[in-house]
């Protein structure tokens, strides 16, 4: 199959390497010469990972889009739900309406790309789609490095148009092995491990992060942090359930607890295997996406459609407000809360429908405005 991967970060590489071994033709593309690197010259890739590994070589590397996704079946985005709209816009000339836009993960970005797809006048692709977390947990450890001690064992992801699904997840599955379908792209991103686990490990650990290069999740996850985890964790549960959207839910305590792993996202020692490898060591910022992304994105979102559902959600609300307070910046209802997305006016039972629909919805015209 023909592969473009947009983006030469940690995710990028890991998605690029493996699917290279796996025998696919592979095209990185990376708006940043410079993060690209000797992969310019020799787009060659070295996989550490259990399962495929060695030297991945792809077909190309390469700083321009066009170049990258022509001829391409599938694209995937391994990047920050927060370059999704930028994302969207450079793409806008390049895509056709066979092509397929996966997003890992989204945080709902499968919509909010489409839509501003359509704002750019861009063609849209036969689907955008979106996973509940990232195929692989990795770190670079070198410009053409990237080591993957843990691969998903359970991927969700969803299908906007969801009515699109029975045609592209078995084509998503070719490549992923673990999907897991959702129902719609709210389902996928009421999955999302990263907005539960990561703005609790960093608020209740400010100090240390402040202090330099720190592990959140072997030193940070602390008693009282896992408390904190929990309770994200149940409001999310809550949410879905008030939507209508099926088990499983992939309660994050599956991480944790190795008895229940088969059921969670990333399998028996996940985190055993991730504290191990000391790859998550590192500097942290205010900047970093767990904080850009995960709070302002992913939280935001949570809050959005568990008002929408009538879930109370004190933990979320109290990590909205805090952030807010740190960054100077009000963070409720922005970012992808359903309001933001001009979903706002919609009932649970519309936005379900619209969702199935996509651009083929009455209501996209009004959405798209």
């Amino acid at each position: 199959m023909k592969i473009a991967v947009l983006g030469a970060g940690n995710g990028g590489c890991a998605t690029a390497a493996d699917l290279a071994l796996a025998g696919h033709r592979v095209r990185l593309w990376s708006r940043s010469a410079d993060a690209l690197g000797p992969l310019a010259d020799n787009a060659t890739i070295t996989l550490e990972a259990e399962g495929r590994h060695g030297a991945a070589r792809l077909e190309r590397a390469t700083t321009d889009l066009g170049e990258a996704v022509e001829g391409a079946e599938i694209l995937i985005a391994p990047l920050p739900a927060t370059s999704h709209e930028d994302l969207a816009k450079r793409l806008a000339p390049c895509l056709n309406d066979r092509q397929i836009v996966l997003l890992t993960p989204g945080s709902l970005g499968s919509y909010a790309m489409a839509r501003a797809i359509a704002r750019a006048g861009g063609t849209l692709p036969l689907a955008l789609a979106e996973t509940g977390t990232l195929p692989y947990l990795a770190r670079k450890t070198a410009p053409a490095v990237v080591k993957a001690p843990v691969r998903a064992a359970n991927l969700p992801i969803g299908v906007f148009p969801a009515s699109r699904g029975p045609s592209v997840v078995p084509r998503l599955a070719e490549l992923f092995p673990a999907v897991r379908p959702c129902v719609d792209a709210l389902d996928v991103a009421l999955t999302n491990a990263g907005p539960v686990i990561h703005p609790p490990l960093v608020l209740l650990n400010t100090g240390p992060i402040e202090g330099g290069r720190f592990d959140v999740h072997a030193a940070g996850t602390t008693p009282r942090v896992r408390r904190l985890i929990d309770a994200v964790d149940a409001e999310r549960l809550v949410t879905r359930r008030g939507w209508g959207y099926p088990a499983p839910h992939y309660e994050l305590a599956t991480y944790y607890d190795d008895a229940r792993a088969a059921e969670g996202l990333y399998g028996v020692g996940a985190k055993t295997k991730l504290v191990a490898s000391g790859l998550w060591s590192e500097i942290l910022t205010f900047e970093h996406r767990y904080v850009t992304e995960d709070v302002a994105l992913g939280l935001a979102l949570f809050e959005s459609a568990a008002r929408a559902a009538g879930a109370a959600t004190p933990a979320v609300t109290g990590l909205l407000l805090v952030f807010g307070a740190l960054l100077g910046r009000e963070l409720s209802g922005g970012g992808r809360a359903l309001e933001h997305l001009g979903l706002g006016d919609f009932s649970r039972r519309e936005i379900r429908a619209f969702l199935q629909d996509g651009w083929a919805s009455t209501a996209w015209r009004k959405v798209i405005q």
